[in-house]
């Protein structure tokens, strides 16, 4: 991954501050040089740490963002998008999440690469997804 700015999703970002986190994931990580989130990353962490409070993976979620190359910001352009490759989608009769769509369309916009435990929730959205669950 060297060189590559890699797009965690949310799973890869909960999984990384779990009291035991997949050994896989963290024999992965060694290997990002740099790592970015979405803002709905962002959004989706704050939301589940509100919702089951936890003061010790709130540290270290704050912590691991302040280390981060970038929080991407949801840009007109990625609204656009984003909204587009759900619309494709959708009229192919495949049902995909706003979120989702989003955080591809970043890495799309970025030319990113999209690590996530949830690699069929990317499929045919045209951009390069690795799953750090899984050994290379």
């Amino acid at each position: 991954m060297s060189g590559t700015i890699v797009l965690a999703d949310t799973n890869v970002i909960s999984e990384l501050v779990k009291n035991k986190p997949d050994t896989q994931v963290m024999r992965w990580l060694q290997t990002v040089q740099r790592m970015a989130i979405s803002a709905i990353t962002l959004e989706e962490a704050h939301f589940g740490l509100a919702w089951q409070p936890n003061a010790r993976k709130l540290a270290l979620f704050n912590a691991l963002v302040e280390r981060l190359h970038a929080v991407y910001a949801i840009s007109p352009a990625i609204a656009q998008r984003g909204g587009a490759l759900r619309g494709q989608f959708q009229a192919q009769g495949i049902s995909r999440s706003a979120p989702d769509m989003l955080i591809a369309a970043t890495a799309m916009e970025h030319q990113l690469v999209l690590a996530t435990r949830n690699v069929r929730d990317f499929l045919g959205c045209g951009v390069q997804v690795i799953n750090p669950f899984e050994a290379a």
